[in-house]
């Protein structure tokens, strides 16, 4: 596989189909509930965005200065925002994070094990070791939007 074909592989607008994370236990269970929603989008020029929801975040009532911080910060964590560049290895692609939803993480490099699965679907793994400490694995699995 050349390098334009190890890249445009992962050229396009993809949804989100689950979201799980591996327990203490082992089990997996899902980060954001049942039906997430979200997009991945990879851009030919190389650039990335992502956004990823809970489907149980609740609307907020009234002037957003109303909104209570507890409101606020339950949607929240209920998020996965952040956009950059990135950079394809064939086996991985890192996610060079320019913005985020966590500031901290501005300026790091995100590691994404890359599986193409069954029906075009993609998995994206997070490996075992994050930021020099064990972390529990993560498979975000997203489905390419046909234009």
């Amino acid at each position: 596989m050349s390098a334009a074909e190890v890249t445009n592989r992962l050229v396009g607008h993809w949804e989100l189909v689950s979201f799980t994370e591996r327990g203490e236990n082992g089990e997996p269970f899902d980060v954001f509930g049942p039906n997430p929603k979200g997009s991945l989008v990879y851009l030919p020029s190389g650039h990335m965005s992502v956004v990823f929801a809970s489907a149980q975040r609740m609307p907020y009532r009234g002037a957003w200065s109303q909104v209570s911080d507890r409101q606020k910060a339950r949607n929240y964590d209920a998020l996965v925002a952040y956009a950059g560049r990135y950079t394809d290895r064939g086996d991985c692609v890192i996610h060079h994070v320019d913005v985020c939803w966590i500031p901290n993480w501005e300026g790091r490099d995100l590691e994404r094990f890359v599986t193409m699965l069954p029906e075009g679907n993609l998995r994206l793994r997070t490996p075992e070791m994050r930021f020099g400490r064990p972390q529990p694995v993560q498979d975000v699995i997203v489905r390419r939007v046909q234009p």
